[in-house]
């Protein structure tokens, strides 16, 4: 009878453990496997990243700031006016429901302040694709097609010899936070662990989010951003991991980027990182190479 109270007790214990552990939206689940006091959990997906950043919180070490809404601006733009340039080796990999599968490559990725974008990405010494912006118009070359594909950079454009769409304005916004926090309406929730600060567009009748932006009070480091369509739903969101200095200047190696209406994801690992060294800057311009296809997509 003893032995059997103590049975009784234990399943009560393990199922009241379980369900205090309940995830949110079923996005993604801990499995727990009780017995005594030892516990054993699965290996986290990648996926949790998209809706709980508090991983990356829990490595930052430090006594949390407390500024205002004007400072931590102030703080983010002046890091953002130190990089002129930006130069790095990359390791890509992009997820697309008309891929077969996760297609990884390797490249190298430009950039100049405040909106100019060079990207290349190779696989098995072959390009893949070689892209260039310069916040207003793109061209985007496919050599295995020999396609090249030009458009506006603040809309989404379906590719079809890649199977990806793509926001081409999107990439640049990355590395300078600027043009996202001025001309809005910002506010300010303050955290135990960070701030969160939700950029607001307001005309004569409604009030629109534009996007918000997660930084940590340790560092002052934005982790986490998102921004919205004007119908309210998720355009994109980022998030930011492992700095270092270079130059004065705080770069993200990494940076994991969602857009959710179209289920694609882009994560992309920076090395040999030069900060503000000398671009010429044709560079940033993508010749059409004779004979290719020309395809305007506006």
């Amino acid at each position: 009878m003893q032995n059997d109270h103590i049975k009784i007790k234990k399943t009560c214990i393990k199922k009241k453990f379980l369900q205090s552990n309940t995830i949110v939206n079923s996005i993604f689940l801990f499995i727990i496997l009780a017995s005594g006091c030892a516990t054993y959990k699965t290996p986290v997906s990648q996926k949790l990243i998209w809706e709980d950043t508090s991983a990356i919180l829990r490595n930052i070490q430090g006594k949390p700031q407390s500024l205002s809404l004007q400072q931590i601006r102030d703080a983010i733009i002046s890091n953002g006016s130190r990089l002129a340039t930006f130069r790095a080796n990359i390791s890509m990999t992009l997820t697309a429901p008309d891929l077969k599968g996760p297609v990884r490559c390797t490249g190298l990725i430009l950039y100049q302040n405040p909106k100019s974008l060079r990207a290349i990405g190779s696989k098995l010494a072959t390009t893949v694709f070689d892209i260039s912006s310069d916040g207003d118009k793109f061209r985007l070359y496919v050599p295995l097609e020999n396609k090249v594909y030009s458009g506006t950079c603040n809309t989404f454009h379906k590719i079809d010899a890649l199977g990806i769409n793509i926001f081409p304005g999107d990439m640049a916004s990355l590395f300078n936070y600027k043009e996202i926090l001025e001309g809005e309406k910002p506010t300010l929730e303050t955290w135990p662990a960070y701030w969160l600060i939700h950029m607001l567009e307001m005309d004569k009748e409604d009030v629109h989010l534009k996007g918000n932006l997660l930084v940590d009070r340790v560092n002052g480091e934005v982790f986490r951003c998102e921004l919205f369509n004007a119908d309210g739903s998720i355009r994109l969101q980022a998030v930011f991991t492992n700095y270092a200095t270079y130059k004065e200047c705080r770069i993200p190696q990494r940076i994991d980027v969602r857009w959710p209406a179209y289920d694609t994801t882009f994560n992309i690992a920076f090395s040999n990182i030069v900060v503000n060294g000398e671009l010429d800057p044709k560079v940033f311009t993508l010749a059409i190479p004779k004979g290719a296809e020309a395809i305007t997509l506006d």
